[in-house]
């Protein structure tokens, strides 16, 4: 079978067009992995959030049952003593029971955005040793084609002088008489 520059360009063509359909491939599988990667990110924050905001209610309704108690027992200092202390003893615990909750939530989120990030990363390494690997091996291979190529030609060229290419051609490496 002769290998003529046509036939070379068709294949060179098919090769481009299949590396293409693969990035394509490729960049699909990303935005499908950025997607659960948002989605999961969106749910994060709604459990955050469905579960700081009763708290911070719930202190709210707290605060305002405390303030009538201590407006009353204002006039004696042993009673609002007592009151304060209980009372600010339970602020304490909501309020560390609070920074608990939001510091687990918090940790939960990174280690979630960790992982997300972690599993970007490692695709983009996967897509760059896939795709890198295969267009380095088709490059060796289409320069040892066009060294193999000119070779024949620089030694047909001198055998027989009539058949060696004219320099009127309008492309480079283009022959008609091949």
């Amino acid at each position: 079978m002769e290998w003529n520059t046509q036939t070379i360009l068709i294949v060179f063509v098919a090769l481009t067009g299949a590396a293409v359909l693969l990035q394509a491939l490729v960049l699909v599988g990303i935005l499908i992995s950025l997607r659960k990667t948002a989605k999961s990110l969106l749910e994060a924050t709604e459990d955050l959030k469905s579960t700081v905001l009763p708290m911070v209610v719930s202190t709210r309704e707290l605060l305002e049952r405390i303030t009538p108690q201590i407006i009353t027992v204002t006039d004696g200092l042993s009673e609002m003593t007592k009151t304060v202390r209980k009372e600010a003893a339970g602020v304490t615990f909501s309020a560390a029971e609070i920074m608990q909750r939001v510091s687990l939530q918090t940790q939960r989120l990174d280690a979630m955005l960790t992982n997300g990030l972690n599993t970007v990363e490692r695709v983009g390494a996967v897509v760059e040793s896939t795709i890198a690997v295969p267009v380095r091996q088709v490059n060796g291979i289409l320069a040892a084609v066009h060294a193999v190529i000119d070779t024949y030609r620089s030694v047909d060229a001198t055998r027989d002088p009539a058949r060696a290419p004219s320099r009127k051609s309008t492309s480079p490496g283009f022959d008609p008489e091949i």
